[in-house]
């Protein structure tokens, strides 16, 4: 099997699992908690994320990409030196960071609306600590391509978090309170071990001196970017209500909708992300070291072979989102908007993929601020598009918008990565072929969904969707659209006509 390929595998069945727990761990504790102290949870959480992703998603992205460089070319001291500069920022980042928060103690408790909340994150802060310098070794692991350790560290960090819950739960602890105390802990044995795996596997932390400008300098954009992205969220949860009531909704009414838009709809519309993301963390270590070698031909094909890749893996979902979207927004939420916002949103299925696995490619590169650029752009455009409905916003307005920022800041990537790396557009062809061929699918998908109304609702919903995905993917494997994607090199037969593969490094 090819190496990127049983990378992405490894990453995909880990991040399912990973997922599908927090997932159970949240109605766990919204069962536990009551609507109230959840949401004062909540606050608590999203502050405390929103300063996490200073320090746990550009530098480890970036010392991935330098590990698996200076390794390529024989620098193993430079990439041990990588390591040393990572603990040296992210510590430093996490000590400032906490020290603003007790600073600003009291200045909390109005911005968050809640004493409750303000306390929280104050528990919190130890984990900032803890996750920072977890990531400058997960950094070191991803460039040595330890895809399976750094996933399994990450699973254990949630199954220790349920477990520690679970048991200050049960000994009477404060439902909050227990709660915030097993997310330092999680943190806390979640580092232990990735540091522990590092030093296991012949990694050592190396003197900081001649990386930390670069290191600096190439993660700070990518997470700029991240930040921005939680305070997109914080936009939109202000001007997507705002429109709404100007609309002519009652407050209750535009939050609402926007609850049903985007907290119901969104996160299942971001489910090929789970793939599409393996991909994007398997490929940049990848794309590092040809970048690094000056394989050129190599950073095309993969590069190509990546976008065609999320291209088939969202439109794959089309018929599913667009067939029973509706009902799947009722049998879930039991929620009529979630329904249409669901449906209307299988637009943003491919535009969310590309944006997501370009903009991956664009840190792989070396491209980060350009790519902050484009995604500022992109969300610019998003919301003034917004804004061109006012007084007449809907549901249909804010997938329109989204469209288009999405389209706009992945256009612009693309533009990037053609100059930089020579790419064929001819990705634009299976975009185009795939989204032909989900339209027949997606009403077979509608059409059965349907004429299983009489049945139980998930059965009709299962089979609809089944048979719609079934669907596109024979018809995807008709027109030759898998060529390329092969898991394993068949051997060369007399007369038998060659077959391409997922390209592999030189």
């Amino acid at each position: 099997m090819n190496k990127l390929v049983r990378a992405v595998f490894t990453l995909t069945a880990f991040s399912v699992i990973d997922r599908g727990l927090g997932f159970l761990f949240k109605i766990f504790l919204s069962r536990e908690m009551g609507a109230a102290a959840l949401g004062e949870y909540q606050a608590a959480l999203s502050f405390f994320f929103a300063l996490a992703t200073l320090t746990t998603s550009g530098l480890p992205l970036i010392a991935g990409k330098k590990t698996a460089g200076f390794l390529a070319a024989g620098r193993k001291k430079d990439a041990d030196s990588v390591v040393g500069a990572g603990l040296v920022v992210n510590c430093a980042l996490s000590l400032a960071l906490a020290a603003t928060v007790l600073a600003c103690s009291s200045l909390l408790t109005h911005i968050l609306s809640d004493g409750g909340s303000a306390m929280l994150l104050l528990i919190m802060l130890p984990a900032l600590f803890f996750g920072g310098a977890g990531a400058a070794f997960r950094g070191n692991l991803w460039g040595r391509e330890k895809f399976f350790a750094v996933s399994l560290v990450e699973l254990l960090e949630q199954i220790f978090r349920i477990a520690i819950c679970v048991v200050m739960f049960a000994a009477g602890m404060g439902k909050t309170t227990a709660a915030a105390l097993s997310l330092v802990a999680a943190t806390g044995i979640s580092a232990g071990i990735t540091a522990a795996v590092f030093f296991a596997g012949g990694g050592r932390v190396g003197s900081p001196k001649g990386q930390l400008r670069p290191l600096i300098a190439e993660s700070a954009p990518i997470s700029a970017l991240r930040a921005a992205s939680s305070l997109t969220g914080v936009l939109m949860a202000i001007v997507v209500p705002f429109l709404f009531s100007v609309s002519g909704y009652t407050e209750e009414q535009s939050l609402a909708m926007y609850g049903a838009g985007v907290g119901m709809a969104m996160p299942l519309l971001f489910l090929p992300i789970t793939v599409i993301g393996s991909l994007s963390y398997a490929l940049i270590p990848e794309l590092g070291k040809a970048a690094a070698m000056g394989n050129g031909g190599e950073v095309r094909s993969r590069t190509e072979t990546a976008i065609k890749f999320s291209v088939i893996v969202s439109a794959a979902c089309i018929p599913m989102f667009w067939g029973v979207g509706e009902g799947v927004g009722m049998f879930l939420y039991g929620d009529a908007v979630a329904g249409e916002a669901i449906k209307r949103g299988t637009f943003l299925l491919i535009p969310i993929a590309l944006e997501n696995i370009t903009s991956s490619m664009m840190n792989s590169l070396g491209m980060e601020k350009q790519g902050f650029v484009n995604y500022v752009i992109g969300t610019a455009v998003t919301v003034g598009a917004m804004f061109c409905f006012y007084g007449d916003f809907s549901v249909g307005a804010f997938v329109a918008a989204m469209f288009a920022g999405l389209t706009l800041s992945t256009a612009l990537d693309v533009l990037c990565i053609k100059k930089h790396t020579g790419i064929s557009l001819s990705f634009f062809a299976t975009v185009f072929g795939a989204c032909m061929l989900a339209v027949p699918c997606a009403l077979l998908t509608e059409w059965i969904y349907r004429l299983a109304q009489g049945l139980p609702e998930i059965v009709g919903i299962i089979v609809a969707a089944a048979a719609g995905t079934a669907g596109i993917l024979l018809l995807m494997w008709a027109f030759g659209f898998y060529s390329g994607f092969l898991l394993r090199r068949s051997r060369k037969k007399a007369g038998a006509p060659r077959r391409k593969h997922l390209p592999t490094r030189g």
